[in-house]
């Protein structure tokens, strides 16, 4: 009797132990299962951030980029306006006196200009920025020039050094924020930039040293009153002598 309750019981026991392992896989595979599902959610979220990530990347480019075209705008606009002012500068030749040209600049630019250098240049064609120092090879004659440190609003006149050895002029200045200029000769407009920029074009054509050109001395109103006095006089003489005639 007691060997069929002993028996009984360990059945009951073998029954009860594989009842819990079946529960223990069971809880063991949904536990695989949750965290499967756990990990794939994770790889999803990571793949979702990377896009993200990657996407801001790309939008960060994307805002330099239109940042640096819109920084170029700005300044090609800017250069505009400046070089739309700096076709206020003219200059040209008035008359030869004692192998000199006579000069007139009128600067219309609306603000005084610096380093005016006006160059005589013998060309047919179109001077341009590049192509001006293959005009003043170095070891070659120097350059006719007018030079002056300020020149103000208004007309100016001047006379180029030397004797006169161009058929054509060009011109380089400064505007009042330290922008360089080149003026060619059929009036176009090009940017030399900066004083660095200038100087170094000045080497390139032999003009390391530039000497500032003096100014005609203005009459003053008493030599102005003598010479109106002695004009009239002389034109009094000359209608007196035809009248005599």
């Amino acid at each position: 009797m007691v060997g069929f309750v002993a028996m009984g019981a360990s059945i009951w026991l073998s029954a009860q132990a594989a009842k819990q392992t079946q529960r223990n896989s069971q809880l063991a595979g949904q536990l695989y299962q949750a965290s499967r599902t756990k990990s794939q959610e994770a790889f999803s979220v990571k793949k979702r951030l990377d896009k993200l990530a990657s996407n801001n990347s790309s939008l960060k480019k994307k805002n330099s980029r239109l940042a640096k075209e819109n920084q170029a705008l700005k300044q090609a606009n800017q250069d505009l306006l400046a070089a739309s002012a700096a076709a206020g500068l003219n200059v040209w030749e008035t008359e030869e006196k004692s192998g000199k040209l006579q000069l007139e600049i009128d600067n219309q630019t609306g603000q005084a200009v610096s380093d005016l250098l006006v160059l005589a240049v013998a060309a047919s064609g179109r001077v341009t920025l590049n192509s001006l120092p293959s005009y003043f090879p170095v070891g070659g004659a120097k350059p006719r020039y007018f030079y002056r440190k300020k020149v103000a609003i208004g007309k100016t006149e001047g006379s180029l050094t030397g004797a006169y050895a161009g058929s054509d002029m060009v011109c380089l200045f400064a505007d009042a924020s330290g922008a360089y200029w080149f003026k060619g000769n059929r009036g176009q407009i090009e940017k030399i930039g900066s004083q660095a920029h200038f100087k170094k074009l000045l080497w390139q054509i032999s003009l390391n040293k530039l000497e500032e050109s003096p100014l005609p001395v203005k009459k003053t109103k008493t030599e102005k009153k003598k010479m109106s006095k002695k004009t009239t006089k002389k034109t009094e003489k000359q209608s007196s002598k035809k009248k005599a005639e």
